[in-house]
């Protein structure tokens, strides 16, 4: 689906980099179960499209706090949010450093590639990832 892609892109791109050892890169796909995939993390980094208030590829960051307060005014784009999941099983991610990289899509459509500005904002997105770490 286009930008919704952005962290298979971003998985990819992560793999063929050196990280420090005990760091896990996990392609969940749309899959909410990553949660219980990531029992054993000291802290959790995701990536995936979220629609904000931004222009196409802005970057944004969601801590802990924000995800899991009542009304953010983020979504994921998919049917079943991964800020859904968060709330929904909220003592499993209490405390682990939970952190999202959000970039706001441009096109939500059949499709494999990404749009010109999500693309164009896949390196500061690896370059975060790595200040997370």
């Amino acid at each position: 689906m286009k930008d919704d892609g952005v962290g298979v892109h971003a998985v990819r791109a992560l793999s063929e980099l050196p990280l420090p050892a005990g760091v896990a890169v996990i392609d969940a796909g749309t899959c909410p179960d990553v949660i219980f995939d990531t029992d054993f993390a000291d802290r959790v980094i995701i990536i995936d499209a979220v629609h904000g208030d931004g222009p196409p590829g802005t970057l944004y960051r969601l801590a802990e706090e924000a995800l899991l307060a009542p009304e953010d005014g983020f979504r994921s784009c998919h049917d079943v949010s991964l800020v859904h999941a968060l709330r929904e099983w909220r003592p499993a991610v209490r405390g682990q450093g939970v952190v999202v990289i959000g970039i706001e899509p441009k096109e939500v459509a059949w499709g494999l590639d990404l749009s010109p500005e999500v693309a164009a904002c896949l390196p500061r997105v690896l370059e975060l990832v790595k200040e997370e770490l």
